[in-house]
């Protein structure tokens, strides 16, 4: 593909991330990770791994791990926009095109930088070990604040963990929390379910198994059309090991 035609490709949707395709080729995403790579604690090289990102969108992350050396990554989302496990009231609210739209997004990106990530299409609830193995990075970021059962989606990463798995969402700072491990619910006002504190995050993926849990540092994450959600973030890393 010229990059005419890919800038016209890219051109015709509304993109989540902002991934640069090569050519002088980049998307405008809602949310642009670039200049916050570094702050995910994800590993400079990933030779000999396999790698799982989950909620992938555009497949940012994906591709990342990819280009870090992964020897396989899957990237998993949802099919449905219907199956998504948002509040009701913003299903409503929210403009739809960016889950309608992501496979093909996927597939532009993957084509325009020559990838081999395969794209599953599954839950976060029905990861499996069964059919999909087992994995040594698993990915999975701000997923879990649009969650109804965030805690069974850390159970379900943890069963296809044989290595570690990080986690990076919108955090909330509770002054007088004192590290207990608290959140916040809502649903109505907010596009979330559970806004959690960086203490619950760690004591959540202690909770389902993993041995040892180690804390980055909070950030801000550029954003293009991010809104607040350009907020704070906070990330850990789940050993099972």
């Amino acid at each position: 593909m010229s990059p005419e035609n890919l800038a016209q490709e890219a051109a015709k949707y509304r993109w989540y991330h902002t991934l640069d395709l090569g050519n002088g080729v980049v998307t405008r995403g809602m949310f642009d990770h670039r200049d916050a790579i570094e702050k995910h604690m994800l590993p400079t090289d990933l030779a000999g791994m396999r790698c799982l990102d989950v909620g992938t969108m555009d497949g940012f992350w994906a591709f990342e791990m990819e280009r870090r050396g992964a020897d396989e990554v899957l990237a998993a989302d949802l099919a449905d926009p219907d199956e998504l496990d948002w509040p009701p009231r913003w299903k409503v609210k929210v403009e739809p095109t960016l889950d309608e739209t992501k496979k093909a997004r996927f597939e532009l990106a993957r084509r325009a930088l020559g990838s081999s990530v395969n794209r599953v299409e599954r839950s976060v609830y029905r990861l499996d070990p069964e059919d999909l193995g087992q994995f040594d990075l698993i990915f999975c970021g701000d997923l879990l604040v649009h969650l109804k059962d965030p805690i069974t989606a850390m159970e379900r990463m943890f069963s296809v963990c044989r290595g570690s798995t990080i986690v990076c969402n919108p955090i909330k700072r509770f002054p007088l929390a004192r590290g207990r491990a608290i959140a916040e619910f809502d649903g109505i006002d907010e596009f979330q379910w559970w806004l959690l504190s960086e203490a619950a995050m760690e004591r959540m993926m202690l909770a389902v198994g993993y041995l040892r849990v180690r804390v980055g540092d909070q950030f801000e994450l550029p954003g293009t059309a991010g809104g607040k959600w350009r907020g704070v973030r906070g990330v850990m890393t789940g050993d099972v090991s």
